[in-house]
């Protein structure tokens, strides 16, 4: 089976788009058009190709560039001198720093799922656009669990034959299925809400209003130095270098809810751990971009908090944050 998929991966917060074209190892070709930000981690784009792929995220996957492996690592790594990077801690441009360079995406390794993808172009994005953001696409993802290649070419064989033995055990797996569909629609529906950018709402309130979570995302970045619009006016922000690092006062609550309850890199929580001297104020220092990075999985956690009070504390820290960001603006902004 040889399935392909073109994707485009670009960023608001970036100003370019890296391009994508992924071959996926299968007969049946399949071809999809992706807009992420080269600023993002191989993390992210896992969960934004789960998406587009339309799998369902629950068996292992790695990334493969050369001879290096990034994705998730295991105590069992060490054990069997297995050499993994952490994907969470890389960014794809990084790694992927040119056109045509190759890289490979290994999903399910019992069904080995391979998509070999290629840096196309870079080009200039839409900043008004929402990212990540899949701009074309056909036929559907071969289901989990199939058995790999030959045993969807298995199942599609079944499900098409009324007669075949196993017709009506295919059918009661999974239902109906078109291995011809594919919905633009509802692909972007799906990247918009678990990626919706959060820069607008951050130009336009210093607290976010309790209606509005859905707009946040752990992918957006805020980049108020960026934009304009109500806020802190661009001539009354204190300009930093882009390395500089900000000051962030956080109470233990703050820290607690970040450190035991947010899915935000150790990178950037690390420093967290630190508790202050008694009668020292419990401040952290980040820079802007980290600071932008931080309030992205905030931003997740609102949006996806399940009790109202837990729910109203990420919006109060939320706001704190933009309310930073919206303080500063580095030297090239």
């Amino acid at each position: 089976m040889d399935v392909k998929h073109g994707r485009h991966p670009l960023g608001a917060q970036e100003v370019w788009d890296g391009r994508f074209r992924a071959k996926y190892h299968s007969r049946r070709k399949l071809r999809n058009v992706l807009i992420v930000a080269r600023k993002a981690k191989f993390a992210q784009l896992h969960r934004i190709l789960q998406i587009v792929m339309g799998w369902e995220d629950y068996h292992l996957h790695q990334f493969e560039i050369g001879r290096r492996i990034y994705r998730v690592p295991d105590p069992d790594d060490y054990l069997y001198e297995r050499k993994v990077i952490n994907e969470s801690r890389v960014r794809l441009r990084e790694v992927v720093p040119r056109v045509a360079t190759h890289f490979e995406y290994l999903y399910d390794f019992g069904d080995s799922w391979r998509h070999d993808l290629l840096l196309e172009a870079i080009v200039l994005p839409d900043l008004g656009a929402e990212y990540p953001h899949c701009l074309a696409g056909e036929r559907h993802t071969p289901l989990e669990d199939v058995g790999g290649s030959p045993g969807y070419e298995n199942y599609l064989e079944a499900l098409a034959d009324p007669e075949h033995k196993e017709h009506e055990n295919v059918l009661r797996w999974r239902g109906p299925f078109d291995p011809e569909a594919f919905s633009l629609t509802a692909v972007n529906q799906q990247l918009q809400k678990k990626f919706r950018s959060a820069r607008r709402k951050a130009a336009t309130h210093a607290s976010p209003p309790e209606k509005t979570a859905t707009d946040r995302s752990p992918n957006s970045t805020l980049l108020p130095r960026l934009l304009t619009g109500p806020g802190t006016p661009a001539k009354d922000r204190k300009r930093i270098r882009p390395d500089e690092k900000v000051p962030l006062e956080l109470n233990d609550r703050d820290r607690e809810l970040i450190l035991k309850h947010s899915l935000a890199d150790e990178e950037l929580t690390n420093r967290l751990r630190v508790v202050p001297p008694p009668g020292e104020a419990p401040v952290y220092r980040f820079t802007l971009d980290e600071l932008d990075e931080l309030t992205g999985y905030i931003a997740a956690e609102a949006n996806h908090a399940k009790d109202k009070k837990r729910q109203q504390e990420w919006d109060r820290l939320y706001a704190q944050l933009a309310a930073v960001l919206e303080s500063y603006t580095d030297e090239d902004g």
